[in-house]
């Protein structure tokens, strides 16, 4: 497991700075199939579903927690002092989770269902309860903090709330692979689950470059086993 102690780390994958990686290209590419494949449904068998409570589940619950993450790098780029390299992290998230829920939300409408989670979320995966509680989110507490930090600081705690948020994020997806019935929403989700390990990975790499700390409250992101196992795939280990 690498840390920042390591004196001899394994060597990584270098940090995507431009442009879209494999695996959001994959997703993108599953996306506008699954886009196109449900206007194929709607016209030739308007009569028929396609969808699972799991499917409808993740992705009313999925575009509402992409909306965090959105609302995050929006207020990281609105920060002058932020370089060039974690500004491309930030708007690579606001465009690909702005074109998830687009995806999610035209075809929830397509199939007659709302896009809306209504007053409860998570009861696809099990475990109802209020959208406010949903698995990763930051607390309005911690908006407003990362709303008033600067420089360094901003960074740092960026990163640790998009860190949480993405592994909120990756066990919805896993959820949704898992239990899905729609074969190309299961591949969306398990693309989302690759994405999100692949930035909590690309922002460790840039936490580490820079020299900024983990913010106290927050863990090593990287030590997470879905992320763990998302490293030894790229590495092969």
């Amino acid at each position: 497991m690498d840390t920042d102690t390591d004196q001899s780390p394994t060597p990584e994958p270098a940090a995507s700075t431009t442009g879209l990686g494999a695996a959001k290209l994959a997703v993108l590419i599953a996306a506008v199939a699954f886009l196109a494949g449900a206007v194929g449904w709607a016209v030739a068998v308007r009569n028929r579903d396609p969808l699972n409570a799991t499917d409808v589940g993740f992705m009313q619950d999925m575009s509402l927690h992409h909306e965090q993450a959105i609302q995050m790098s929006l207020v990281l780029l609105s920060k002058d002092e932020v370089d060039r390299e974690l500004r491309n992290y930030a708007q690579e998230i606001v465009i690909s989770q702005r074109f998830d829920q687009g995806v999610f939300n035209a075809t929830l409408d397509r199939f007659g269902h709302p896009s809306d989670t209504g007053d409860t979320v998570m009861e696809w995966m099990g475990h109802p309860m209020a959208a406010t509680d949903m698995v990763g989110l930051a607390s309005p507490e911690q908006m407003d903090d990362l709303k008033a930090a600067s420089g360094s600081e901003a960074a740092a705690l960026w990163i640790a709330l998009m860190s949480e948020h993405h592994l909120g994020g990756i066990d919805m997806a896993q959820a949704a692979a898992r239990s899905g019935s729609d074969r190309t929403v299961v591949n969306i989700a398990r693309g989302n689950a690759t994405v999100q390990a692949d930035e909590i990975l690309e922002l460790s790499r840039y936490r580490r470059r820079n020299g900024l700390p983990i913010p106290e409250g927050f863990t090593d992101p990287v030590e997470n086993p879905a992320v763990v196992a998302r490293q030894r795939q790229l590495t092969g280990g």
